[in-house]
């Protein structure tokens, strides 16, 4: 999958602010029984937004790419090992919570990759992960800056006509 333009999905948002943390998070891609799934994880109970679904992924580090950072976070959260090299940055989304002291203001960058052949993740830093149809991504609870990335990688899945 080659690089793209990554769109920024946060409707009238403002730009980033400058001390925003950056995340990369990564949509393993794999052709399931009935369409395109997805890797998803539920964070810890006792994590930020504990209980919530999200992409593994997590802080890019300085002098990282997105799709480093995703790669390396997916190997290090689940034990799948991926190319960065054939990711594609699907969208980007802005979210701020003043309600709390730390991830205060986040980007995240979605990364999407080919699941590896026979891929068998394990939660190693979540309650637990599984495969997802990509259609059915609403029927679980996620943080609100994960919203508007299901949107664009359902949109993103229909236009590679996977």
């Amino acid at each position: 999958m080659p690089q793209e333009p990554t769109p920024d999905l946060a409707a009238g948002s403002q730009p980033p602010a400058a001390d925003s943390l950056r995340i990369a998070a990564a949509a393993v891609l794999r052709q399931g029984p009935d369409g395109m799934e997805v890797l998803i994880a539920r964070r810890n109970a006792g994590a930020i937004r504990g209980g919530l679904w999200e992409y593994p992924g997590g802080k890019v580090m300085p002098g990282e790419s997105a799709a480093e950072a995703a790669a390396r976070e997916l190997l290090e959260e689940t034990g799948l090992a991926v190319d960065p090299s054939s990711a594609t940055v699907v969208a980007r989304s802005s979210h701020e919570d003043a309600g709390l002291a730390r991830e205060r203001a986040i980007v995240i960058e979605l990364v999407a990759f080919r699941g590896p052949r026979g891929a068998d993740p394990k939660p190693l830093a979540a309650a637990e992960c599984r495969w997802e149809s990509v259609e059915r991504l609403d029927d679980h609870a996620w943080p609100a800056a994960n919203v508007p990335l299901n949107a664009a990688l359902r949109a993103f899945v229909r236009s590679a006509g996977a």
